[in-house]
């Protein structure tokens, strides 16, 4: 699969087959993971796979609390509220695999380009995840990213260092529905994605 197709073929699954990743499609993935850019060569992601249906119901509860968090902001808009109920907005139960990125901060005193700005290391986290995620489509598979969630019981549950930052929980698998270049929240009428860049020449 050519590099533009993936790009425009990478998107946020909420529908899997309860098929198995094969270890080798997951060990390519984390691989190009792995070849990401980072900051200072900190290579600071750290991943945890989640197979475990015990923890991943401990984590569906973590999800749902935070949803109703969320959806109690919306009662003033029934018809708003009304359409986020009706969103599937995760997969944990579903999808095969499930994979927790954390950034891990070095223990060195300087890393370089981190000294102003320490954020660099969270963005090398996530071209990591963007990594992954081009090289999950290009085998035929997908994730989807849950970011509705209790981050601190995600730590305790999986039992990560302290010093671990949680950035997100991916929900991987093959795909259920085919896709067709437009994103699930604009097919609702959530909200309409912008045609173009936006780009500002000086």
């Amino acid at each position: 699969m050519e590099l533009e197709q993936c790009l425009r073929l990478r998107r946020d699954t909420r529908h899997f087959l309860k098929d198995d990743v094969p270890e080798t499609v997951l060990k390519k993935a984390l691989t190009a993971a792995h070849c990401a850019p980072s900051v200072g060569l900190s290579e600071p992601w750290r991943f945890v796979v989640v197979r475990n249906q015990q923890t991943k119901a401990i984590l569906k509860q973590s999800f749902l609390k935070i949803r109703a968090k969320a959806e109690a902001n919306l009662t003033n808009d029934q018809d708003k509220l009304k359409l986020h109920k009706s969103l599937k907005l995760e997969a944990i139960e579903d999808a095969p695999i499930g994979l927790a990125v954390f950034c891990e901060y070095p223990k060195e005193n300087y890393t370089i380009g981190t000294v102003w700005t320490d954020e660099t290391l969270k963005w090398s986290c996530v071209c990591a995840i963007q990594n992954l995620w081009l090289s999950l489509t290009e085998q035929g598979y997908s994730a989807g990213w849950v970011s509705i969630l209790d981050y601190d019981q995600l730590k305790q549950v999986l039992s990560v260092p302290d010093d671990w930052e949680p950035l997100g929980y991916l929900c991987i698998g093959k795909p259920a529905t085919d896709y067709d270049g437009q994103p699930m929240l604009e097919q609702v009428g959530w909200k309409q994605r912008c045609s173009e860049p936006v780009v500002i020449y000086r």
